[in-house]
């Protein structure tokens, strides 16, 4: 299974070629674990610890030029057409330099690099050095242009079977949810509650979405701020106040991000107050409206006019600003496009089949911050949730 998720994302990056005009990709990197290559995350299932490179051509040609100690281990993976191994005898910007004459005649080749898709951006300066100098004494006149809309297409249009293991790790994450649920209590702090869900977290053997130290995210009432990454120590959870967690957690290399809003009743209560409820209502508002528009096609900025006007049609005047989501995949936030944020200016903001979002609109209310975070499959007919949505504020007994 594992294997096909790659092939597809190769067959995934020769399409995008030819869609856009782009007769070859050319990839450099080393040391992953010291300045990672992000794309090669994409398309290697290894860490290249040598300097690597991978040519991709529109004519679904592929060549990985490697050090003789991984050449065995790239061509043990059959993704590659070609396994060149640089030596001093045949150093590395040669071997670069064959590549690409083989390749010609082009016009145009894509480097990774972009303004506003870190995913597209890992080629270092140096890299950029050596691929124009390879490029020049190959012979090559044409254009450079950056790889994003490749990268959108390897990272965002995902096969069935990569939304399958995202919603799998959404449905863990959930399991999740369902077991810390009934051990919240007032007096926790934001950091008992993260710890409680670490435990459920290491106890299945999951890993973590983002870093550990701040995950899950822990806001308290109105006396902790979401904006810090670690949550509070000292910060209780009181009655009449709002818990908003957000967890993420990855599964097979997968990831989930989901967030859920909790109430800590007040004596005599029997639900939250009406504030509360009225945001409740406004965010699911949001969610099912969006989620209903996401369809293949359409442009990610559009999708504010649907919440700001759910918004004012629930009586906040000051309406939706900004984004509410961002691309999910093999970690939460995966680079390329943010709901609703606008279109940067080398960033297609189009939606495609298969892309998988996260939708997490927030408001604010006198008893903290309230949060509905689902994760969203884009189709041709509209938005499918992968997660199961959160029906109610879940309730804090004392």
């Amino acid at each position: 299974m594992i294997m096909l998720i790659y092939e597809q994302r190769f067959r995934r990056a020769v399409e995008a070629l030819n869609a856009h005009g782009i007769d070859a990709w050319l990839i450099a990197g080393r040391e992953t674990y010291m300045l990672r290559e992000p794309s090669f995350m994409y398309l290697l299932p290894v860490d290249p610890f040598p300097r690597t490179a991978v040519v991709i051509t529109a004519k679904g040609g592929r060549i990985c030029i490697t050090s003789r100690m991984e050449c065995e281990e790239m061509q043990s993976l059959g993704l590659f057409d070609e396994v060149v191994a640089f030596s001093a005898e045949k150093p590395y910007e040669r071997c670069i330099t064959e590549a690409i004459k083989s390749c010609m005649p082009m016009s145009c080749v894509a480097l990774n690099f972009s303004k506003s898709d870190p995913s597209a951006d890992g080629l270092t300066h140096s890299f950029y050095l050596i691929l124009e100098r390879c490029i020049k004494d190959a012979g090559f006149a044409g254009s450079i242009e950056s790889s994003a809309p490749v990268m959108k297409m390897v990272r965002g249009k995902k096969s069935d079977e990569e939304v399958n293991n995202i919603a799998l790790a959404v449905a863990e994450a959930m399991r999740v949810y369902e077991e810390a649920r009934p051990r919240m209590r007032a007096g926790m702090s934001g950091m008992d509650v993260q710890r409680l869900f670490q435990g459920i977290v290491d106890a299945k053997g999951f890993e973590y979405s983002w870093p550990k130290r701040g995950n899950p995210y822990v806001s308290v009432g109105t006396r902790s701020s979401y904006l810090c990454k670690a949550p509070p120590a000292d910060v209780y959870i009181q009655p009449g106040d709002l818990v908003n967690v957000d967890l993420g957690i990855r599964v097979n290399g997968f990831a989930s991000d989901n967030q859920r809003s909790f109430y800590a009743l007040r004596a005599g209560e029997t639900r939250p107050p009406a504030e509360i409820l009225r945001a409740w209502n406004t965010v699911r508002q949001i969610n099912r409206e969006v989620c209903a528009v996401m369809k293949t096609g359409i442009s990610s900025a559009s999708l504010t006019e649907t919440s700001n006007r759910v918004m004012l049609e629930n009586g906040y005047e000051s309406g939706w600003k900004g984004g509410f989501g961002h691309e999910i995949g093999l970690f939460a936030h995966n680079g390329g496009i943010v709901l609703g944020f606008g279109t940067p200016e080398d960033l297609d903001d189009t939606l495609e089949e298969n892309m998988v979002f996260t939708s997490e609109p927030a408001i604010i209310t006198p008893y903290g911050r309230l949060c509905q975070e689902e994760v969203v499959r884009v189709t041709s007919r509209g938005g499918v949730m992968l997660s199961a949505p959160q029906e109610e504020v879940w309730l804090i007994l004392n």
